[in-house]
């Protein structure tokens, strides 16, 4: 048996999201090819774990993490991924605040919205520190749009800087490579909205 048939298990054995995969996978840079390579796997394992098609082995899961630079937990279903049953979420001003004074942290992201498989809207805030960025472009499906609710940020689009100022916000298609920078002497805050969810 070789290592990718020992790593490789039935979905039911590791509950794992695909789409946080994918997206730490992105936000590091990687190509499909290049993070099966880092993990000893083959390509296509690699998109199956990612469209959540099969589940990493526990070891696979951890070489997966250790890769990416993320908490193994990151990578795995939360209690709170699952929508409610009526459909309706009130979120406290406390979510939207949580991280907002952690400066061990250069850049902090609060999900507000809870992540399920069916929704289409991903709803994070960004923290991110005076002088900090996003060095790795990212380009993916879908839509983006920011609302800065603090200082401000400079949205880097196919390497065309936008300043988006407070109570200001910026709209792309996901598509195009795009990256973030606080170039300010202030915490910059915004209210980020994907669809359909990438993390």
């Amino acid at each position: 048996m070789n290592t990718a048939q020992r790593d490789a298990k039935p979905s039911s054995t590791i509950v794992h999201h695909g789409t946080r995969l994918r997206h730490a996978r992105l936000f590091k840079g990687y190509t499909l090819k290049q993070l099966a390579d880092v993990v000893d796997c083959s390509e296509s394992m690699l998109s199956k774990l990612e469209n959540s098609r099969l589940s990493p082995s526990l070891a696979m899961l951890h070489r997966i993490a250790a890769a990416l630079d993320v908490p193994v937990p990151d990578l795995l279903i939360q209690e709170d991924d699952h929508s409610p049953t009526d459909g309706v979420t009130l979120f406290p001003p406390s979510r939207f605040e949580a991280g907002a004074g952690d400066y061990a942290l250069e850049v902090a992201f609060n999900r507000i919205l809870p992540l399920s498989r069916s929704g289409l809207l991903q709803i994070n805030v960004l923290h991110i520190q005076p002088g900090a960025e996003q060095s790795r472009e990212l380009a993916h499906e879908g839509e983006e749009f920011i609302f800065v609710l603090e200082g401000a940020l400079n949205v880097i689009i196919e390497e065309r800087v936008h300043r988006v100022a407070a109570a200001s916000g910026i709209y792309f298609t996901s598509t195009l490579a795009h990256r973030y920078a606080n170039t300010g002497t202030t915490v910059a805050r915004a209210l980020w909205v994907n669809t359909p969810p990438t993390m």
